[in-house]
């Protein structure tokens, strides 16, 4: 089970409808991250025989290769690597993990194996190691050797160094403003692409070998240019794009002088853009073999055997907290309009994406699942029977140690209850209040991360 706390969860339900009603989202939430389990789309997407193995349609010979490295980074890092380990029928010469936690026992015995427990979402200093040490493993290969590179989210912050002599803190200043300014991933993607060593292609045009990447999408649109900052793929973005962000944000007079200088340089063409050539990447295959439209779909399929399902979107994103008033109103409009079918009890509204987090001064604990969980919570002022759970597929939300929250009519138990929850929201300490008033999703790092999910439930046997 990954959800530790169901028990205190299904004791918010006031009625036995509402333990229904928790009961399925709790079980959905587990359907969510079984199914989303790298060991899920590893097994459906590689076929793999003693000659050869075969990722969408495409083969590759093992007898073709004289070396073979691994390099894995990200949340799924260590899951990944596990299930390559089992099932692949050659043995590496170098086997090099990142993640944010410690390498498991099972992994830390391995044979010529190094790992990094590194920073999520800053970089810290094995984030740079890490980075230093691929970079040095992977100029040594030849056109003859075969590096396997497993991509999954956080990989933008877990193998990551500046490039053009910027000095560490200042690159980690660089991207603690951008994450306080509610930037979206791509644009805070978009500058570590340019301001990393190893980002937006970088890490794949400093080796000879031939590459294949895994890769599972925790970014809206899957495009793997920008899962883990797309340190194996193409890049279109540019010096310019960067600039423009910097502006959009009012960072000019934040960020240090010597990224404000690199940043000159590159827009008077005295740096370069990052690779953006397709021949550059000849030996460079990319795969995404996970992303969270899979699994909502599975959902989706698993819920209508039983109810009425309909899925709004793979990709919601914007400010939590108007998201969460946005999606109340949709929820309540389907209840008062009758647009579903009352042969069934419950209606289900999926979606999945990642919205965003304008942090100001007034920080507490919690992250952008909770406060759309909250948002929803405060705008159901008609206390209609409408539920949502959200979480991050990944396990943390935010700087709490939830995956997210459920709420329901039950969240708001009084006037003097809602401001208090107005506060909380205001002050960006949803964590705080579900903590104290239940709701709050614990499950620990879940070995996946595909986004955000979430499941509204509107009760229409009124």
């Amino acid at each position: 089970m990954f959800v530790k706390n169901k028990s205190d969860l299904l004791n918010l339900a006031r009625n036995d409808d509402e333990s229904r009603i928790l009961n399925e989202m709790i079980d959905s939430m587990e359907f969510v991250l079984k199914t989303a389990q790298p060991n899920e789309f590893l097994s459906s997407s590689v076929l793999i025989t003693d000659e050869l193995f075969e990722i969408h349609e495409k083969s590759f010979d093992f007898s073709s290769y004289d070396r073979f490295c691994l390099l894995s980074f990200g949340k799924a890092s260590q899951t990944m690597t596990e299930w390559v380990l089992e099932h692949f029928p050659v043995s590496f010469s170098r086997i090099i993990i990142v993640s944010p936690e410690e390498c498991n026992e099972n992994l830390s015995s391995r044979k010529n194996l190094i790992s990094f427990k590194a920073g999520h979402p800053i970089p810290n200093l094995q984030s740079v190691k890490a980075a230093e040490t691929a970079l040095s493993v992977l100029s040594e290969l030849s056109p003859e050797d075969l590096c396997i590179v497993l991509i999954s989210g956080g990989g933008s912050s877990l193998l990551d160094a500046p490039d053009n002599d910027l000095p560490f803190s200042d690159y980690v200043e660089l991207i603690e403003n951008l994450l306080l300014t509610g930037a979206s991933i791509h644009e805070i993607n978009t500058l570590r692409k340019h301001y990393s060593s190893v980002k937006g292609g970088k890490l794949a045009i400093n080796s000879k070998a031939s590459f294949v990447s895994l890769i599972i999408s925790d970014v809206i649109g899957n495009d793997p240019s920008f899962v883990a900052s797309g340190p194996t793929v193409p890049d279109i973005t540019t010096w310019k794009d960067c600039n423009e962000i910097i502006k959009k944000y009012n960072m000019e007079n934040i960020i240090s002088e010597a990224a404000f200088t690199i940043l000159e340089n590159g827009l008077q063409e005295k740096l370069p853009d990052t690779p953006s050539d397709a021949s550059l990447f000849s030996h460079i295959h990319n795969f995404v073999i996970g992303n969270n439209i899979l699994v909502l779909d599975n959902l989706k399929k698993r819920l209508s055997d039983n109810y009425c399902v309909k899925l709004l979107d793979y990709k919601i994103y914007g400010e939590a907290k108007v998201k969460g008033k946005e999606l109340a109103s949709i929820a309540s409009s389907i209840l008062n309009e009758k647009k579903i079918s009352n042969s069934s009890p419950f209606c289900f509204l999926l979606f999945g994406g990642e919205t965003t987090v304008k942090i100001d001064d007034f920080s507490g604990l919690g992250g952008r699942n909770q406060e759309l969980a909250l948002s929803f919570a405060l705008s159901n002022k008609a206390k209609l029977p409408i539920y949502l759970v959200s979480f991050g597929t990944d396990g943390i939300d935010g700087n709490s140690q939830a995956a997210g929250a459920i709420v329901g009519p039950f969240t708001i138990k009084s006037e003097n209850h809602k401001q208090i929850a107005i506060q909380a929201l205001s002050s960006h300490d949803s964590n705080s209040f579900f903590k104290e008033n239940g709701g709050e999703i614990i499950t620990g790092y879940t070995g996946t991360n595909i986004m955000d999910i979430s499941i509204i439930c509107v009760k229409t046997n009124l």
